[in-house]
């Protein structure tokens, strides 16, 4: 993997490999290989040619980096893999065939770059461990972070402490990815959903090992030789911390979950400083004219005719049948959908269904909420929406005495509207879904898409809400109370935003920054088929190009045994900042899951094995 200017950093791994011992030697390339002697590679080797082997160390169990040494270890070399990952090598269906369907209503947030095939393993190891391999000593050391069971190997060699760390750092003081390190809290009883980067605080104590151990030279599975630790390790410590101090500042959870989930959530990361949080916003309860229904909110008239916004709760039909019931409800007119979640989609059609009205939305999400299983997303519904009436950002629908104004919203996920709602005497309520709540900003989940540039994502949000009539009241539907910022609060949040640019721009190898938090910015739609053998499957690799210029991205497929490959676009050129598609055709041979995955390239860098869809024939 060579990231920004490829050219120099190659130039610059080369130079520094010739300071290398006599008895190892650097392999450069998409994934990184060292070499002891002639029988031990770590990683891999993925220069042209091929070298016998005996043993290869693998650091975790990501398969777009493991590719790079499938081959020796299919020509009998031995796999040392880390204990805690083991089951990821050795029976990786297990997790696909899990995956195909738990993937719906999922809060967990794992990692799905996991191999396709099953790697055989001879031996696996945990920190504290000693391998003498061909008389070579080599130290185990636990790294978690990264991924959760990763380890890093330590060679002390004549000349050279050499740490190969994986992907623990990346150049001076980098992150290959920040999405990666999404995870549960189990101190905090908190899923994986809303844990932000959760394994930050992890990673940097695995980074303070390895300083401790005072290599000379770190060996990472991807970009340039770090020929000063410590150094590169301070910066990227200083650069995380400094990132979960400005997001845990505006941190939507603490209106939820209190002080103490907060202290538990921010310890490892913050080193148990205490966070430095915005003051909550004034509150005030509901007026009586919008009805909390769990986290569905009804709109009720003066004539009495209803207006939903959210329909995920269950307890919602029995509460409108109620409301009939007494008289005061008469009709429901529509439904409006803040974002794609399965707690506010779950029984939006079926209750549209019901009442015989329709499901409004923005365009922008209409895709996802008519074909939820074609992403690959948190939180999915297994019920499609099949009565929407999309609408343009801006687009207003009067309503009895209501003046409903839709807006594109993409605050906690990329997927997400808000509705102004002007009622003729002059109350005015906004519904946020999920943005924000009274102590800031529902950013926790990086797979939701959240960009950081502006424009888009929460800064563009907070311009949202500066434009809405002054008095205007927020509604989150988790939050019982209404809600408002004073100006000092808007102007907190957006310079916490701009702070976590600036942060992020120092932590990220790739061309823009929100490469290194967007999981999906190459994604095959749709994510899951059912069919049978014998039928051909249309996917297509979707690329949103974050670079500030037009790429040209090279893409192949890997084709699983089961499915052959018959059409497919060998190129992909996307304009910045825009959205491109190329498509692939299998043929299905044979019943059972298959998980194809594609190659992407660009001058930049080489991703092997990087994204997949999930095909699955009965």
């Amino acid at each position: 993997m060579i990231l920004k200017s490829s050219l120099y950093l190659f130039l610059f791994s080369l130079s520094l490999a010739a300071s290398l011992p006599s008895s190892v030697r650097f392999l450069p390339g998409p994934i990184n290989g060292l070499l002891v002697d002639p029988d031990i590679l770590v990683y891999g080797d993925s220069t042209p040619g091929f070298k016998h082997v005996k043993y290869v160390l693998f650091t975790h169990a990501r398969r777009d980096v493991v590719w790079a040494g499938v081959r020796h270890v299919s020509a009998g070399a031995n796999a040392i893999v880390p204990e805690r990952e083991r089951e990821l090598f050795t029976n990786p269906a297990a997790f696909w065939n899990s995956y195909r369907t738990g993937r719906f209503h999922d809060y967990s947030q794992v990692n799905t770059k996991v191999l396709t095939e099953a790697l055989p393993v001879a031996q696996s190891v945990r920190g504290g461990d000693t391998l003498t391999l061909s008389g070579v000593r080599i130290d185990v050391v636990d790294t978690p972070g990264y991924t959760p069971g990763a380890v890093s190997y330590i060679l002390d060699l004549p000349g050279a402490r050499i740490a190969c760390t994986g992907d623990l750092i990346y150049g001076d003081g980098q992150l290959f990815d920040l999405s990666s390190l999404q995870d549960a809290i189990p101190e905090s009883k908190t899923r994986g959903y809303h844990g932000y980067a959760a394994r930050a605080g992890a990673l940097i104590e695995s980074l303070r090992s390895i300083a401790a151990l005072k290599p000379d030279v770190i060996v990472p599975a991807r970009g340039p030789l770090i020929e000063d630790p410590q150094a590169a390790i301070a910066k990227l410590i200083s650069r995380l911390k400094s990132l979960m101090a400005s997001h845990f500042a505006t941190d939507a959870l603490l209106w939820y979950w209190g002080a103490e989930s907060l202290r538990i959530r921010s310890a490892k990361a913050l080193d148990d400083r205490p966070v430095d949080s915005m003051p909550m916003a004034e509150q005030r309860p509901l007026p009586d004219w919008a009805l909390a229904i769990g986290n569905s909110r009804l709109l009720i008239s003066r004539d009495g005719a209803g207006f939903i916004v959210d329909a995920g709760y269950k307890g919602l039909q029995p509460k409108l049948d109620e409301l009939s019931a007494d008289g005061k409800l008469k009709s429901i007119d529509g439904i409006w959908i803040t974002h794609y979640h399965d707690d506010h989609t779950d029984y939006a059609q079926q209750t549209a269904g019901r009442y015989r009205c329709p499901v409004y939305f923005t365009n922008p999400l209409r895709d996802v909420l008519e074909r939820p299983g074609a992403y690959r997303l948190p939180c999915l519904t297994t019920n499609p929406i099949t009565s929407g009436k999309p609408q343009s950002d801006g687009a207003q629908l009067r309503w009895h005495e209501f003046t409903l104004t839709f807006f594109d919203f993409p605050g906690q996920t990329l997927y997400h509207d808000g509705l102004l709602v002007e009622k003729d005497s002059g109350e005015t309520l906004f519904f946020l879904g999920d943005s924000f709540t009274p102590s800031g900003i529902d950013d926790y989940c990086l797979q939701n898409r959240d960009f950081a540039r502006e424009g888009e994502g929460y800064l563009y949000c907070l311009r949202v809400l500066d434009r809405l009539p002054k008095q205007t009241w927020l509604i989150n539907q988790h939050v019982e109370p209404t809600f408002r910022y004073t100006p000092a609060q808007m102007e907190r949040m957006r310079g916490e935003l701009l702070k976590r640019i600036a942060i992020l721009r120092e932590l990220s190898p790739w061309p823009d920054l929100n490469f290194t938090i967007d999981e999906s910015w190459a994604a095959i739609r749709p994510y899951g088929v059912d069919t049978t053998p014998g039928k051909r499957v249309k996917v297509e690799l979707h690329i949103l190009n974050h670079s500030p210029q037009t790429e040209d991205y090279r893409i192949h497929w890997n084709t699983p045994l089961g499915l052959r490959l018959i059409e497919s676009a060998q190129i992909l050129t996307v304009a910045s900042h825009k959205e491109g598609a190329a498509a692939a055709v299998f043929v299905v041979e044979s019943s059972g899951l298959h998980v194809p995955t594609a190659d992407i390239s660009t001058p930049h860098y080489s991703l092997r094995r990087w994204t997949e869809s999930l095909i699955y024939a009965k």
